[in-house]
């Protein structure tokens, strides 16, 4: 009886092993704008039950055999459930597609070097080719970033007097501030949180209102990467309550004297080069720049940096898919105090315009340092700007 007994619950075992086929995840990545890629992060969510051990020792296995650590940077829920944002690395052919396959393994992970680095208590984030240090006036936590060093250019600083934070957007003020605010003005009890720990990312989030116009809802998100000489910010202003303004801008860096020469595509892709302190260069007062440049920047051509915006994403609908106010939007290159210069977009200048609730305005750029030490400063700006235009394909399949 006993054996009988036995027999029955080994072939129950049996049965529901059986019954639950061991999952796999398999991505697919494909290059379909023939650009070579040496190095790009592959992001993809997959389902929570699709991962069958910890999600701290996954790896993505090549087409070659070579296992590659992933980093899990958040989870994520939605109509469809609960899933894990992934990201690792890949190097990519033209027209190439790759197939990796989702595995755990608890060695390789420990092996990883990276050079991507953060401090909480010291509030900076770098890799082998910056160091972005981020302010701490407004927010002790850190605010936005304040100043950035070149590594492979002497160090180099980027500043602006030292104390300001070059990063200064989005920035508003109402019809009747004295002074313009920024994500730096933040209440303490606005979100401020640096997730992840890499090796691959480091996301910084910031969110919330200021005190002197909270009809303002402001999210910034900076994205900084192992091994690429830029980081990402994502800004969405949201119009909480109906509120007059006088400027609002977004996609705005200032610094002090370090710079000779703008750079700049037309949206025709045409590239405009002008001595920033040069007659040539009052030429933009008459001839703006438009809002929608792909992309711009600013470069020393005796020392051999340069620093610019890639603009991926421009919106200003609102909640409703309607188009929010603006006055008159274009890019602006503005000369400051201590003969400095510094860009941004113009959303609302020169005037008073009434912001209804619901308005809202969306931004993502990449913000990149390069080597202009050549004749054709632009081809580095050009490089990034393709790829970044034009992302990797990636399909996410469940195999059984």
């Amino acid at each position: 009886m006993k054996t009988v007994f036995f027999l029955i619950i080994a072939l129950l075992l049996s049965v529901f092993s059986c019954s639950k086929p061991k999952t796999m995840i398999t991505i697919s990545v494909a290059e379909q704008n023939g650009l070579e890629r040496s190095l790009e992060y592959v992001q993809a969510d997959i389902t929570l039950g699709q991962i069958l051990g910890p999600i701290g020792n996954l790896v993505a296995v090549g087409p070659d055999g070579v296992v590659v650590p992933v980093q899990s940077t958040d989870t994520i829920k939605n109509e469809n459930g609960f899933f894990l944002r992934i990201v690792f690395p890949v190097a990519i052919k033209p027209n190439e597609i790759k197939k990796f396959s989702i595995e755990h393994n608890e060695e390789v992970r420990d092996s990883l070097l990276s050079d991507l680095h953060f401090s909480k208590t010291d509030h900076f984030v770098e890799n082998k080719y910056y160091k972005a240090n981020f302010g701490t006036g407004q927010d002790k936590r850190g605010g936005q970033v304040l100043n950035l060093i070149l590594k492979n250019f002497n160090n180099q600083l980027l500043h602006r007097n030292h104390k300001t934070p070059i990063h200064w957007a989005p920035n508003f003020s109402r019809s009747d501030s004295k002074r313009y605010y920024t994500m730096e003005f933040l209440s303490q009890s606005s979100k401020n949180e640096l997730k992840g720990t890499g090796p691959y990312t480091i996301t910084k989030t910031r969110s919330g209102e200021t005190d002197s116009i909270p009809e303002i809802h402001v999210e910034g998100e900076y994205i900084f990467y192992a091994g690429l000489p830029y980081f990402e910010f994502t800004s969405t202003i949201t119009v909480i309550e109906d509120v007059k303004l006088k400027l609002l801008r977004n996609d705005e860096m200032t610094m002090d004297s370090l710079f000779t020469d703008l750079i700049f595509a037309k949206p025709d892709n045409s590239i405009v080069n002008l001595g920033l302190y040069k007659e040539e260069f009052d030429i933009l007062e008459e001839e703006h720049i438009t809002d929608d440049s792909p992309w711009l920047a600013f470069y020393n051509k005796d020392k051999g940096y340069g620093f610019g915006s890639i603009r991926l994403d421009y919106e200003n609908t609102n909640v409703n898919g309607e188009e929010s106010p603006l006055h008159k939007p274009y890019t602006k290159i503005s000369k400051s105090v201590g003969n400095g210069r510094y860009w941004n977009r113009i959303l609302i200048a020169d005037t008073i315009l009434a912001v209804p609730a619901g308005s809202r305005y969306y931004e993502r750029n990449a913000y990149f340092i390069f080597n202009a030490d050549s004749e054709r400063a632009e081809d580095e700006a050009l490089y990034y700007s393709e790829r970044l235009n034009h992302p990797l394909v990636v399909t996410v399949d469940k195999y059984y």
